[in-house]
């Protein structure tokens, strides 16, 4: 009886050490899900940003068949003469099943003719 009693709670025990175990995985999986997004996003908004019009940066592109990142330029405000543009660059990363991550930046650009 108390070898049954023993086996009994060493079960009890093991079942809660492989929960903690699969608790354990799923969060750096979700944490280096994260991980790339934030990556993904940040590498996308500098390219926004190195181009000379950023304009020219709205699109749709996949990383890894699983991250769909989408930038959207979108212009603020500009001057009288048009040659001074404000812009905010939106980049918005979603990954299955449910993951999901924005990021916003201004970028001003000015039109010099010389």
């Amino acid at each position: 009886m108390e070898v049954m009693v023993a086996l009994a709670i060493m079960a009890v025990a093991l079942v809660a050490v492989f929960q903690v175990y699969s608790i354990g995985l799923r969060s750096a999986k979700k944490a280096d899900d994260y991980t790339k997004a934030v990556l993904y996003a940040r590498a996308a908004l500098d390219e926004a940003y190195a181009i000379p019009d950023p304009s020219e940066a709205a699109g749709t592109k996949e990383m890894e068949k699983l991250y769909s990142i989408k930038t959207e330029v979108v212009l603020k405000s500009s001057s009288e003469d048009n040659k001074t543009k404000l812009y905010e660059i939106q980049v918005t990363v979603a990954w299955p099943p449910s993951g999901s991550l924005i990021i916003k930046g201004l970028r001003s650009f000015n039109e010099s003719k010389g």
